[in-house]
């Protein structure tokens, strides 16, 4: 049998190289240490871990060192001056602009790539299509067992694994998918620290659905942690059963996937020849730090792109 399937094929990113716009600001006498790392959420970690090893390959500039910690915190250390770059997927607030600024600092924020927040099930699990409505109920305490939306499932309670409570991934679920109110985090919720865990979590759950980042679906680090290699399957999400598709690069690119989310470096280095700014600016430009999210299955917030359909035979 045939089969026809579309193509996502990069064919240019921005011709715009440029070095990112100054940071300003005084310098922190402190600024060779704090300047030697930078914070990430951790749900980032696969695709920031890739970019940090090619820029220190091409550059040759360093040392520094990634601190894995939630959104939340990651921010927390920018405004307190302990880092001068930190990978998000939320921008700056009104407020926390404000902060750095009355520190002498000039904030920079830049989109970098789009990825999604993926479910994950167990693979004894039949059900892997869900609506972002359902999701919705599972996350607000309103549906707790399988049966009450697949109702010929073997299962019982539904029990979801997230990272942190102060992660990217419980930002967006409050404020994408329930819109501002509460998330349940008792009972059939909880959080398990890590995205690995997570997966471990699901792996040992055959009722369990897992909340993680797209990038780790195809974590470039660790051949044994990838997905095809886990008892684990992506599910498929939509407005309606019938528009549910998994978060493939090509459906980020079109908006097909309902829970797509940017990546943002934020960054506050007061050198223009900084090392974090350096490293900010490798992640934006075309060639190479756009093209690496490209190739890890992201979609890069400054690229041109073309689809084709392919047989395979």
């Amino acid at each position: 049998m045939n089969k026809r399937f579309n193509l996502l094929t990069l064919v240019g990113l921005s011709l715009i190289i440029g070095l990112l716009p100054s940071c300003g600001g005084k310098p922190n006498p402190k600024y060779e240490e704090t300047a030697k790392c930078f914070a990430a959420d951790e749900s980032l970690s696969p695709i920031i871990d890739e970019e940090l090893k090619i820029f220190h390959i091409k550059t040759k500039r360093g040392p520094l060192y990634p601190l894995y910690v939630s959104e939340q915190e990651a921010i927390e250390k920018l405004l307190n001056q302990e880092v001068y770059l930190v990978f998000t997927t939320r921008r700056l607030t009104q407020n926390e602009e404000n902060i750095i600024k009355n520190n002498q600092y000039n904030p920079r924020v830049f989109p970098l790539a789009y990825d999604a927040m993926a479910l994950i099930v167990n693979k004894d699990n039949p059900d892997t299509v869900i609506t972002v409505d359902n999701f919705r109920r599972i996350l607000s305490g309103e549906v707790t067992r399988w049966q009450e939306l697949y109702p010929e499932s073997k299962l019982d309670t539904i029990r979801v694994a997230f990272d942190n409570p102060k992660s990217s991934t419980v930002r967006f679920c409050v404020d994408s998918i329930l819109k501002g109110q509460p998330m349940k985090t008792s009972g059939n919720i909880r959080a398990v620290q890590t995205s690995i865990e997570v997966m471990n979590y699901v792996e040992k759950h055959k009722d369990a659905i897992g909340i993680i980042g797209s990038v780790w679906l195809n974590d470039q680090r660790d051949e044994t942690n990838a997905m095809n290699d886990r008892h684990l399957t992506v599910m498929k999400v939509g407005t309606t059963p019938v528009m549910a598709v998994k978060p493939s690069q090509y459906d980020i690119a079109y908006g097909n996937y309902p829970m797509i989310r940017t990546i943002y470096a934020l960054c506050t280095d007061p050198r223009s020849s900084g090392v974090p700014r350096g490293f900010a600016n490798f992640c934006w430009i075309p060639e190479p730090g756009q093209r690496i999210f490209f190739n890890a299955g992201l979609f890069p917030a400054r690229a041109e792109y073309s689809v084709r359909d392919v047989i395979v035979h």
